[in-house]
């Protein structure tokens, strides 16, 4: 009852907040093109501004997927693909906190505790296919950790066979894929610093220093396995389409301008944010649990929370990754501050009550079905499957307008929705920030702000705006004023306009 309850809070979220439109529709519309044309584009085809521009489409296994998902079941598909993925994230999560702390309730406790960390950055995006690889690579690593304490030789690393081969999937679906030989890299570093400080898996050796030689030497030929497997899995991140082109890609994504200065989620976590103040609160008890648990933390669990942590504070967009990895730690911590071990025997509390509770949980589940919510009487926000933010009307109606612009002006947003919806339209932006120069994002901003429109729209020549009333008001408010811009239509989150005929 108390696995179902963690996995019911998880279900729901997933379930009940619609797509949001930033990377998943043109993720998309890069599934359709390369289903389409059956090659992965190395140049940009769908904006006006960087048309045949360099572009680099790593997670093009993921854009597939989604594509299919979606051709499929549409929208509503996507919502319950991101709800299976992120289940069987949070599945896994659960079996390794319960196997590291002996407790079912402690460890989904914790679980539903972090779950606030974590949400901020849920969506159907390619992310979410990496979610269960990284806990995957948790799972065997930590699996492998036990193992070599109670097996000696070669036999300890019969499972990180499994490495490489996830590799070979997540390098091709997510730029998190560096993530996985960071796991590695830092499990190797913190057993060898084990050895190096002590003995074998910490212990001191008893006995002369030939004996403690000895012991250090057995204790480093333990690591092999580990090494070997983490130089195939190093070798597997080169399966990809580009080979080691996808190393410059990861590396000039992080260092971009546009995105690390521009971008929300690529900033670093602020107090007064909401990301921000739940990361802030979720840290100081991670720190807790390793100071005050009867359990001494060990050189792994020091160097990768370390890590993490880092990475945490270096952008919003990586506070789920240090909320995962820390997770099997505050079990471990916590397990060993509370006594608790359910290892020992089953307590099977009153059936009756456990199964109403169970029903009462798969019941809300399946209310939040998308079939099913769309028929209740929810808040728009929750009720439908896309976000309200999403210019669905705006855009059928520009597909069939007589006075189509060639060159619109929008959102970041609304320009990844284009991409999908209007694929022959092309955008002035899109979520794929790093394709955009630093200038123009800046452009964008002022011009979305109303500031310089003039000479702004007379740069770009653009001849069309489809604006968010809220986040563009300042150019509605311009546009409205000026008598070269006519209205042609109108819904509850955005305004479509175009030049006046005669109009400079």
């Amino acid at each position: 009852m108390w696995l179902a309850a963690a996995l019911a809070v998880v279900l729901i979220r997933a379930l009940a907040w619609p797509i949001i439109p930033s990377d998943f529709w043109w993720q998309l519309a890069y599934g359709r093109w390369i289903v389409e044309n059956g090659s992965i584009p190395a140049v940009d085809h769908f904006s006006y501004t960087r048309a045949g521009e360099p572009y680099f489409d790593q997670p093009w296994l993921a854009q597939i997927l989604m594509y299919w998902i979606h051709r499929i079941g549409g929208a509503a598909l996507s919502l319950v693909a991101l709800a299976a993925l992120l289940g069987l994230t949070y599945a896994m999560l659960l079996r390794l906190c319960v196997r590291v702390s002996g407790s079912v309730r402690l460890s989904a406790a914790l679980v539903i505790l972090s779950l606030p960390v974590a949400m901020t950055n849920w969506s159907m995006r390619s992310q979410a296919f990496a979610l269960p690889l990284f806990v995957a690579y948790m799972a065997v690593l930590e699996d492998w950790r036990n193992q070599r304490r109670t097996e000696s030789g070669d036999r300890a690393g019969h499972r990180l066979w499994m490495l490489p081969i996830l590799m070979v999937a997540w390098v091709n679906l997510h730029g998190s894929f560096v993530l996985g030989t960071v796991l590695i890299s830092l499990v190797f570093a913190g057993e060898l610093l084990t050895i190096v400080m002590s003995g074998r898996d910490g212990d001191p050796v008893e006995g002369g220093a030939g004996r403690r030689m000895s012991g250090r030497t057995t204790a480093v030929a333990s690591l092999k396995p580990l090494l070997v497997w983490g130089a195939v899995t190093a070798a597997a991140v080169f399966l990809n389409p580009s080979g080691p082109g996808v190393l410059r890609y990861v590396l000039g994504l992080v260092g971009n301008p546009a995105v690390q200065g521009i971008v929300e989620e690529w900033q670093a976590p602020a107090a007064g944010t909401i990301v921000g103040n739940l990361f802030f609160v979720y840290a100081p008890l991670v720190a807790a649990a390793a100071l005050f648990g009867r359990r001494r933390p060990d050189a792994v669990d020091v160097l990768t929370l370390a890590a993490f942590f880092w990475l945490a504070l270096g952008g919003e967009r990586h506070v789920i990754w240090f909320a995962l990895v820390s997770l099997p730690f505050l079990a471990r911590q916590a397990a060993s501050i509370a006594g608790t071990d359910e290892r020992t025997g089953v307590r099977q509390g009153r059936r009756a009550l456990n199964m109403a509770l169970l029903g009462v949980m798969a019941f809300a589940v399946i209310l939040l079905l998308p079939p099913v919510k769309q028929r209740l009487s929810l808040p728009p926000e929750l009720r439908g499957l896309v976000s309200v933010d999403t210019p669905v009307e705006t855009v059928a109606f520009m597909r069939e307008d007589e006075r189509r612009p060639e060159r619109l002006f929008h959102t970041v947003t609304t320009g990844s929705y284009l991409m999908w919806a209007a694929p022959g339209q092309r955008v002035f932006v899109d979520a794929r920030v790093q394709l955009y120069p630093l200038h123009q994002i800046r452009d964008h901003m002022r011009l979305s702000a109303g500031i310089a429109a003039d000479s702004l729209l007379a740069v770009y020549a653009i001849d069309g705006l489809l604006l968010d009333d809220e986040r563009q008001a300042g150019l509605l408010e311009w546009a409205r004023g000026s008598a070269d811009w006519e209205v042609r239509f109108e819904e509850a989150c955005c305004t479509y306009l175009v030049r006046r005929r005669g109009s400079p």
